[in-house]
């Protein structure tokens, strides 16, 4: 299956997330903030989706995708935002910086399923 870089803060989120993509068949890389999602990126080339928070510590979802979304390597890389952050005006920032998916918090596992499986086909 796919290997999909998580970018999350919340310990629990990022574990509750990992669970849900191990019994899916997926492999993961876990990291706390953008600038390890970056590091992440750096180290792997087979990133197939990431699935990214916004409000974090060090540099935040908005800088994580302002750099991979000018960056050729990772530009193509689908992103799903899975945040707290549920305003009209945050979820159309997400659609103009390219990103394929906005799920807000709290998440079902099948909503967050559904949107991987529909992006990874």
């Amino acid at each position: 299956m796919a290997k999909i870089l998580v970018v999350e803060d919340e310990e629990d989120i990022l574990n509750l997330i990992k669970i849900i993509l191990d019994m899916e068949g997926h492999s993961t890389i876990l990291t706390k903030d953008g600038e390890e999602g970056i590091k992440a990126l750096e180290d792997n080339d087979d990133i197939s989706l990431i699935i990214l928070d916004i409000k974090m510590p060090n540099m935040n979802g908005w800088e994580f995708l302002e750099i991979i979304k000018n960056n050729d390597k990772w530009k193509d890389i689908p992103v799903i935002v899975l945040t707290a952050y549920t305003q009209v005006s945050d979820i159309e920032k997400a659609k103009e910086m390219g990103v394929e998916s906005y799920i807000a918090k709290p998440f079902s596992r099948e909503e967050l399923i559904r949107e991987i499986n529909y992006i990874i086909k």
